[in-house]
């Protein structure tokens, strides 16, 4: 009996990423439709220079849906089954990943023109949601109030905590970077790009005696 509930529960879970897996492969191609050829011109390279707000823009927006994957990734090798609740907030966290190919577009067309004030803002404005939807996930997921848990590893168990101290760094950088947007858009970008690279890194896992 024991047996066929945790194969259930492995299935739920399975279906779970596997859902999100799709959300965030749509998400990452759609950027590229936003990549568009330039009309005949006298200077093709010129008039590819030009574009560099939307290679800008592609670029940062790659990463970041690329290394959200990794980490959604990264938390389901620690969760073992999943809940009603917990699969509400992996929506709300899909709801801001599918999003992001319209702020993508928005500062593709308007960065160095007026209007890349609101568009970087907006496109600010969606990290910092994701980021909450990161750490809402997981503080869900790896609270001890949860039973039975839904971690394989206990909730104070060193990768479970050093996921916590990575992510606490998330909504608060994030917001910074919205706030920077608002006087210097280019640099509100690059902190957002800086970010991806951020958490790319594996959470440093402290022993028991550090």
């Amino acid at each position: 009996m024991e047996s066929a509930r945790e194969e259930r529960e492995e299935k739920e879970t399975a279906r779970l990423e596997a859902f999100s897996d799709g959300v965030f492969a749509i998400a990452i191609t759609l950027l590229v439709l936003e990549l568009k050829v330039p009309a005949g011109s006298a200077s093709l390279g010129r008039t590819l220079a030009s574009e560099w707000p939307s290679f800008a823009a592609y670029l940062t927006s790659f990463a970041t849906i690329g290394i959200m994957w990794l980490n959604h990734h990264r938390l389901f090798t620690l969760i073992r089954r999943v809940d009603h609740w917990l699969l509400v907030l992996n929506g709300l966290l899909l709801l801001g990943v599918s999003v992001v190919p319209f702020p993508t577009e928005l500062v593709a067309q308007y960065l160095g023109h007026p209007g890349e004030v609101t568009a970087t803002a907006v496109y600010g404005g969606s990290f910092v949601f994701i980021a909450l939807g990161f750490n809402g996930l997981w503080r869900y997921a790896s609270s001890r109030d949860r039973h039975p848990p839904l971690l394989r590893v206990p909730h104070d168990a060193p990768e479970v905590l050093a996921i916590h101290d990575q992510y606490r760094v998330g909504p608060i950088a994030y917001l910074v970077a919205f706030v920077v947007a608002f006087w210097w858009p280019n640099v509100s970008i690059a902190m957002m790009l800086a970010l991806a690279v951020f958490f790319l890194i594996p959470a440093k896992v402290k022993s028991a005696g550090s």
